[in-house]
């Protein structure tokens, strides 16, 4: 057997398991993953002009980098629960749909905080979704940390 057809074989294995555990690779979850993509790079850019929240001198943390990796590494584990659980009971990714629906705002409501720590203007009907999900925080009724 030569190299190419062990390298076809590499990758028809991978794109399946990939499959099996994901789903589809539609347009849904490459928009997941071009937000958490941007997400941590504003994240990183945030920490480094100092801006971060996550550390106490606001600046770059391996250890805050690693956290963020871990927390969307731990998006995609449910991602792959809501998929297997489509699978098992037949919903047609009605599960896996609406997991990543939840996942692409939370994403998207953090590019949007980090945004604004950056000094770049945000259009004022999402400045009203975050002052919503901040107060429903101060109420204990938001997690923070979505």
């Amino acid at each position: 057997m030569n190299i190419e057809r062990v390298f076809e074989i590499l990758i028809a294995f991978i794109a399946a398991v990939f499959t099996f555990l994901f789903g589809v690779a539609d347009k849904l979850i490459l928009f997941l993953l071009l937000l958490s993509a941007v997400d941590f790079y504003m994240g990183l850019r945030k920490a480094y002009r100092g801006k971060s929240d996550k550390t106490k001198n606001g600046r770059l943390s391996s250890r805050a980098a690693a956290e963020g990796l871990e927390k969307k590494g731990n998006m995609f584990m449910v991602l792959i629960v809501a998929n297997v659980c489509d699978q098992m009971f037949n919903t047609g990714g009605m599960i896996r749909t609406a997991t990543l629906w939840f996942y692409i705002t939370t994403e998207g409501i953090s590019i949007i905080e980090n945004a604004a720590l950056l000094g770049l203007k945000i259009p004022k009907v999402l400045v009203d979704i975050l002052e919503v999900k901040n107060r429903l925080a101060d109420e204990g009724k938001v997690n923070e940390n979505e």
